[in-house]
């Protein structure tokens, strides 16, 4: 399923880069030409100015003085004579007659002199791009305003070699295109499956915790359902003589509702629906009221349980999220411990408020330390069934912990019993 979501993902992606590329490179490409055909367009307009001076024809103050070339022309502008320009033109008066004529090719000027009548008629300069027998030409034409003598002047240019340009120019950039997708559609692979590791992850652990959850809830149900069932076949006994059916009936149901309760408590964290009431409060209050309401049942274990409470160690957090903390924490001692002692200690160390929960139980083994509080983890679920561990409460408490911005770490050794430190700032 994930192979093929990371395969159109990237297919996805490769649309987008690949519209994205087209836009930047067509962009790129015409804007050029753009500018190009801008920048031609007024240095033609400015040989065309150059050419009317050379030829003594009246020039306006005003578009002298706007040419970008007046500081070439203005020490011409009184020589007599000609000079040899490099430029084609061909110049017309008003009857469509040829005053200066300068081409390689002659016979170019009958087929662009509509556009010298055209100018002509409309009193105005234009640039215009044309193609005549294949070859593409742009031609300048400019209108001479002399009230007596009208006049028209063109200057053309053949675009053979901007044309091998441009198309060179394209070449490049669609070769650049096409490189730049496949190496982004290789990133984006890669970056994309890196993406999805955390979201199979979790579909994985998910799947096991549906698993182990449906296994844990089936366990109970048919404990209680036998017990029922053995009750319901003694029709003559009385419910004395069934209790002990009865008893087993209630145990499972609270081991059911002490697991239902934290899947709804992962379920709020996970919809980010679990909001925290934070307030100051006394910790030293919290550990104290909880080892008081637990000690009958480290006593009920034989266990010796030690506490060593600061006085007056104030935190800001949310009272039932910290309490259900401590809880979590003294029961699980209390619970994997058969013989010994446990004791909690809260201390201020370096303007840190210090909870430790210290047992003499059964142990964590190294590999497990650095998964038990993940929540979809189960190092051994016969154990856990044994001791009535539902493999959820220290994920809920390392929720709390994050929550309240605090750390919580273990120490611990198989056989000799483990260490849960919590630290709050």
């Amino acid at each position: 399923m994930f192979k093929r979501l990371h395969i159109k993902l990237t297919f996805y992606m490769g649309i987008i880069l690949t519209i994205f590329m087209v836009f930047i490179t067509t962009g790129i490409f015409y804007f050029t030409k753009f500018v190009y055909e801008d920048q031609t367009c007024k240095l033609m307009a400015n040989e065309a100015l150059k050419i009317q001076i050379y030829n003594r024809d009246p020039v306006s103050l005003e578009e002298l003085f706007t040419s970008r070339n007046f500081s070439t022309l203005k020490n011409r502008i009184f020589l007599f004579g000609s000079e040899k320009l490099s430029s084609n033109y061909v110049s017309y008066d008003k009857s469509m007659n040829i005053l200066h004529v300068k081409s390689e090719d002659t016979r170019l000027a009958e087929s662009i002199i509509d556009l010298a009548i055209k100018s002509l008629n409309e009193k105005k300069d234009s640039f215009e791009k044309k193609k005549i027998n294949g070859v593409g030409y742009r031609i300048y034409t400019k209108y001479v305003n002399n009230e007596n003598t009208p006049k028209v002047i063109q200057v053309y240019e053949d675009t053979l070699g901007e044309n091998y340009f441009w198309s060179f120019l394209k070449t490049v950039l669609w070769l650049m295109g096409v490189i730049g997708i496949l190496a982004l559609l290789t990133i984006s692979y890669v970056f994309t499956g890196k993406a999805l590791n955390p979201v199979r992850e979790s579909w994985k652990r998910q799947k096991e915790f549906i698993a182990d959850a449906s296994h844990e809830l089936r366990t109970p149900l048919t404990v209680i359902q036998t017990n029922l069932d053995v009750m319901m076949s003694d029709t003559e006994g009385t419910i004395e003589e069934n209790e002990i059916w009865l008893d087993n009936a209630y145990s499972e149901t609270r081991v059911m509702a002490n697991m239902i309760d934290q899947l709804l408590t992962l379920a709020k964290v996970d919809a980010n629906e679990s909001n925290l009431d934070i307030i100051e409060l006394s910790l030293s209050e919290i550990v104290e009221n909880v080892s008081d309401n637990m000690k009958i049942m480290a006593i009920n274990k034989n266990l010796n349980m030690m506490t060593e409470i600061q006085d007056n160690v104030i935190i800001k957090g949310d009272y039932d999220k910290i309490r259900r903390l401590v809880v979590i924490l003294l029961d699980n001692a209390i619970k994997y411990t058969q013989e010994g002692s446990v004791s909690i200690k809260l201390y201020t160390e370096k303007r840190q408020k210090v909870l430790s929960v210290q047992d003499t139980g059964i142990g964590i083994s190294d590999e497990d330390k650095t998964r038990i509080f993940d929540r979809f983890y189960r190092s051994d679920k016969a154990r856990n069934r044994k001791f009535g561990g539902t493999g959820l409460g220290l994920s809920i408490a390392k929720w709390i912990v994050e929550s309240h911005r605090a750390s919580i770490d273990v120490e611990s050794k198989v056989g000799e019993g483990s260490t849960f430190t919590v630290k709050f700032i």
